[in-house]
């Protein structure tokens, strides 16, 4: 459960669902985020039970149902749902930016390019729309795109300034875009060997250090899911370190740092790296 709490963490729920008055949705999202999934699901299966479809309520307790499901696959079908059989209901587009962020979380970055376009295309007054291009623009550069990804963070950018915590996100991924179009990427550049041994610190943000590799995994697809560029490192206790980002700069790692904490809570701490 902790993982979907994680990777869907970034739109609100609390907000439209307290709007409709609705008490009991309201509890079961808190129970999840509290780890009493079961409990969550029941109270809105309960409710799905109760309604029919032609029901103005059952969209919302539909996508409810997909924020507290208990593994991926259940969430994109109901998150799917809500945006086929309810296109014009306002959990629509919200629906679809979660598929988008499921779907980028497992590696498909075709399916999450899909469901973020949607947004775009079919809902220009949507509050999610820069979220959207941000994840529409994120998943462009991984398939190569390197213009139109970078131009759609650039719109997440200019729509994000009333999200600060989204404006972050954007902003860390546009650095990427600053070395693609200036043909300088590092992620696609050929090694050159260098002309001497050049003694160079490279900062990173060492987020947390777990016993297993699956525990690794799992954290580093929750922080990539929340836009940051994890890695791990194993030590020679045997630890597994998840660290984010590596920076030339210590303040550039700091300021990283402290928004890891802001949204993470934790103690995610400055590294230097060799």
């Amino acid at each position: 459960m902790r993982w979907m709490l994680v990777v869907l963490g970034s739109i609100s729920v609390a907000r439209p669902i307290a709007a409709q008055d609705d008490s009991l949705l309201t509890a079961a999202v808190q129970l999840a985020t509290e780890g009493q999934g079961d409990s969550a699901r029941a109270l809105v299966q309960r409710r799905l039970a109760a309604l029919s479809p032609s029901d103005s309520l059952y969209p919302q307790v539909l996508y409810v149902s997909g924020v507290v499901a208990g593994d991926a696959g259940t969430a994109m079908t109901s998150f799917r749902r809500v945006s086929i059989e309810f296109p014009g209901s306002a959990w629509a587009d919200r629906a679809l930016l979660r598929l988008s962020q499921l779907s980028y979380a497992s590696g498909d970055m075709a399916a999450a390019l899909r469901a973020a376009e949607r947004v775009l295309s079919d809902y220009p007054l949507s509050t999610v729309r820069a979220e959207a291009a941000f994840w529409s623009g994120r998943a462009q550069l991984e398939l190569g795109n390197a213009a139109e990804g970078c131009r759609l963070l650039t719109d997440a950018r200019q729509g994000a300034v009333d999200d600060i915590e989204l404006a972050n996100r954007v902003q860390y991924h546009l650095q990427r875009c600053e070395a693609v179009l200036a043909g300088t990427d590092p992620s696609r550049a050929q090694p050159q060997p260098p002309a001497r041994p050049a003694q160079r610190v490279i900062y990173s943000v060492q987020v947390a250090a777990v016993g297993t590799a699956v525990a690794a995994d799992d954290l580093m697809r929750a922080l990539r899911a929340d836009g940051y560029d994890p890695h791990v490192v194993r030590a020679e206790d045997g630890l597994f370190r998840v660290r984010v980002g590596r920076f030339p700069v210590r303040d550039e790692a700091q300021r990283i740092a402290n928004d890891l904490k802001r949204r993470r809570g934790g103690s995610p701490f400055v590294v230097e790296e060799p």
